[in-house]
């Protein structure tokens, strides 16, 4: 059995059963502390789809690629049983959201500090995120096939007034406060700086993105959470799966309409719910400029204080100019029936359809998403002086940048 926490609040158990595994609430739990937006406070318990699984809103915190494989080295000997269960509750101290998982308040904030600002200026050798791997492997729960770690650290990044509600300045906090992403060389050259690029075009395009620093050499990449509040506890944030009542293995499953209509029905921003999708409308003509063919559902979500209120659509993360390794890549969901690279005819159609935008609405975001894309293409040549191996991974993204712009012009 696992206590949940909301922050540092007990608000249930999540128990091992057959034939599925169960979550039931405390008694006296608010409605506020919900532990996801399907699964509002109530007596009765809620059941997963079946006993080898967790419910979606767990399910999406499980570590995959990379980080599973090492947190099964590290625990598998010491545990009965390895399942999604076991893992979740070996990484539960610190997840990506607000839910936790421990023995008691004070097990949760048992991080221990890294000075980000050194990794940022190491040159990075063979050994440096196998270390990070084994001292931070059990407080991310963080999914993503590519090697990434949350970690806390110790105020060498200063704070941030980055947030994504208003009015909130970022403090120290006890739990984790960065995501650090390592790349395998050999197979993707260069990405550390193509996120780096992409999150850039992403904000000059109008997007809300969080501070993000690339580590000398390009080995490195640093990532502020998005849901770390003022005060040290976090945002809940559930992702385009959970929010669709599916498990993570489900992510390329669907289409963009099935998923705009799961965020029509869960967005409530202080500006309407028109606002939201019109960002992530935003947000996906981002990803066809830039040739970002791993946009799946895990890639959008929703972040809020208190489920009855304000949900608001996560900022952008995760951007990758896939073309660049992929050449014949393709969207990752369906628009339209197909997986092709849609032209701007197509996006103002579904921006029109399915994001609650007028024609001239839609076409003005476009243009702006090209214009921001546009502005930081200029700079692509300088992707090397980020990491001197990737010449060719800089000339791959011009050349990828310059046909999705001129696909939706």
């Amino acid at each position: 059995m696992a206590d949940v926490f909301v922050n540092r609040r007990a608000v249930g158990a999540l128990t091992r059963e057959d034939p599925a595994n169960r979550f039931v609430y405390a008694e006296g739990v608010p409605e506020e502390l919900a532990v996801s937006l399907l699964m509002p406070v109530d007596r009765a318990p809620y059941l997963a789809e079946r006993a080898s699984v967790l419910h979606p809103v767990f399910d999406q915190s499980l570590p995959e690629g990379a980080l599973r494989e090492a947190l099964h080295h590290l625990f598998a000997k010491a545990l009965p049983v390895f399942d999604d269960l076991a893992l979740l509750e070996i990484v539960g101290r610190s997840l990506i959201g607000r839910l936790r998982l421990g023995r008691s308040p004070e097990d949760l904030d048992q991080v221990p500090p890294q000075n980000l600002r050194e990794l940022l200026a190491s040159r990075g050798t063979d050994g440096l995120f196998a270390e990070l791997l084994r001292r931070y492997a059990q407080y991310s729960g963080v999914a993503g096939v590519q090697p990434k770690l949350l970690i806390r650290d110790d105020g060498s990044l200063g704070t941030s007034r980055f947030s994504p509600l208003p009015g909130r300045e970022r403090v120290t906090a006890q739990g984790t406060t960065h995501i650090v992403k390592s790349f395998d060389a050999g197979k993707y050259p260069g990405l550390a700086a193509n996120e780096y690029f992409c999150l850039q075009a992403a904000k000059s395009a109008g997007l809300p993105v969080p501070p993000v620093e690339i580590a000398t050499g390009g080995h490195l990449l640093i990532v502020e959470r998005f849901d770390l509040k003022a005060d040290g506890t976090y945002l809940a944030f559930e992702d385009g799966c959970a929010l669709d009542g599916r498990l993570s293995r489900e992510k390329y499953e669907g289409s963009y309409e099935q998923l705009a209509a799961t965020l029509a029905s869960s967005l409530r921003g202080p500006e309407g719910t028109t606002a939201e999708l019109a960002r992530f409308f935003r947000s996906l003509v981002l990803s066809v400029a830039v040739r970002n063919g791993d946009a799946h559902r895990k890639n959008f979500g929703v972040v809020y204080d208190d489920p009855t209120g304000t949900v608001s659509l996560a900022p952008a993360f995760d951007i990758v100019t896939t073309s660049v390794y992929l050449p014949d890549d393709c969207l990752a969901l369906t628009l339209d029936g197909s997986k092709r690279w849609p032209d701007a005819k197509r996006l103002v159609r579904f921006g029109r359809q399915r994001c609650q935008l007028t024609e001239a609405a839609a076409k003005a975001i476009v243009a702006e998403v090209l214009d921001g894309v546009a502005r930081i293409a200029r700079d692509l040549g300088t992707l090397s002086d980020l990491d001197p191996q990737a010449k060719d991974t800089s000339v791959r993204m011009q050349q990828a940048w310059s046909a999705g712009i001129d696909s939706l012009k």
